[in-house]
């Protein structure tokens, strides 16, 4: 699928996070319309502030501006301008909660109204609880922006609703690359790790039991049916099998496990059956495994931090000269030299 097409295909966003960042771009004097071009977009996809876009494509559109404005923390500084209140329903009714608990519970039980493709569950765990984040239907290595934009913009929300600086214990992102850990830690107050299976922020249960300055049964009572009637609509088809595949290898790529067999486990489907329905969308594991690679190669050698042994290892390398033959044949050039290049190919 080309990104031309990714218009109205699902999983869909309200485009919250896409209205920021294209507001961010107009202020900065960036011309947005080759932005949006590239992601599939117009500005008319824009005019109707209760249309939706795809999710897939607000992603890339974050990403995308981040490049324009050549900031690696584009998702963080976005989040932290952001008024909370312009999320619309999904804040309100969580600012009604009685404290943060209760705040973070309806928070993971509607986030689908504004973004199909989050999902989030609450898990307990010792001193509190983990609030673990999935891209479903997205592919999770083109969202690096929109995660740190979802986790941050929700953090601020917290602050607002408590009136309290509040810190998570720990905070986890499925994407490698640390450039900006000082700033992500300055931020959320806590150790922020990179290149975790999956996207978490842990709370104590302190935080969890700060009231809410914002509380309102009254309100809480009238929103909640109008919430339950609007994630109904919102439990929709997951998007293309390849999302969900590249997610599910990125997740393995680097402990070394991403053969075919565990992948097709993963998705409770034969290893017969996960070629057939690759093949219904023109493609093969073959071909998705060396795509990601790809685009996740593309990002890992603008990270000084990572070391060229460190990359082969997190794209699943036995070594370092089987990830530099693999460079060369989708750029044409050694990643020691593309380190050294101002442009290179977008990952996509």
């Amino acid at each position: 699928m080309t990104e031309e097409t990714t218009r109205q295909v699902l999983p869909t966003a309200t485009g919250f996070s896409a209205r920021q960042a294209l507001a961010a771009l107009q202020n900065r004097g960036v011309a947005v319309d080759p932005v949006l071009r590239r992601v599939g977009l117009s500005a008319r996809d824009f005019d109707n502030r209760q249309g939706r876009i795809s999710a897939s494509a607000q992603s890339k559109l974050l990403g995308y501006a981040a490049e324009a404005l050549n900031d690696s923390a584009f998702g963080l500084h976005l989040a932290q301008r952001v008024n909370p209140r312009e999320v619309g329903l999904l804040f309100y009714v969580g600012s009604a909660a009685k404290h943060v608990r209760e705040a973070v519970a309806l928070y993971a039980r509607y986030c689908r109204i504004v973004n199909e493709a989050i999902r989030v569950k609450v898990l307990e765990a010792e001193g509190g609880v983990v609030v673990e984040l999935t891209f479903v239907g997205v592919s999770r290595h083109l969202a690096r922006q929109n995660a740190e934009f979802g986790m941050a913009a929700a953090i601020k929300a917290l602050r607002e609703i408590t009136g309290r600086n509040i810190h998570p214990t720990r905070v986890s992102f499925a994407h490698a690359g640390d450039s900006n850990r000082r700033e992500l830690e300055r931020f959320f107050g806590c150790p922020v790790e990179f290149g975790a299976s999956i996207d978490q922020i842990a709370l104590s249960n302190e935080t969890l039991a700060l009231p809410l300055i914002t509380e309102d049964r009254h309100l809480l009572e009238a929103l909640q049916p109008i919430c339950d009637e609007a994630a109904k609509e919102r439990n929709t088809a997951e998007g293309t099998l390849r999302a969900s595949v590249e997610n599910e290898v990125q997740r393995l790529l680097h402990h070394g496990t991403a053969q075919r067999e565990t992948v097709a486990k993963k998705l409770a489907m034969s290893t017969r059956t996960l070629a057939r329905r690759l093949a219904d969308e023109n493609t093969t594991y073959e071909e998705v495994v060396d795509h990601l690679r790809r685009s996740l190669a593309l990002q890992y050698v603008k990270e000084p931090s990572l070391s060229l042994s460190q990359i082969a290892w997190l794209l699943g390398y036995e070594g370092s000269s089987s990830f530099n033959h693999a460079f060369l044949r989708w750029t044409g050039r050694s990643p020691s030299s593309a380190r050294n290049e101002k442009q290179l190919p977008a990952p996509r």
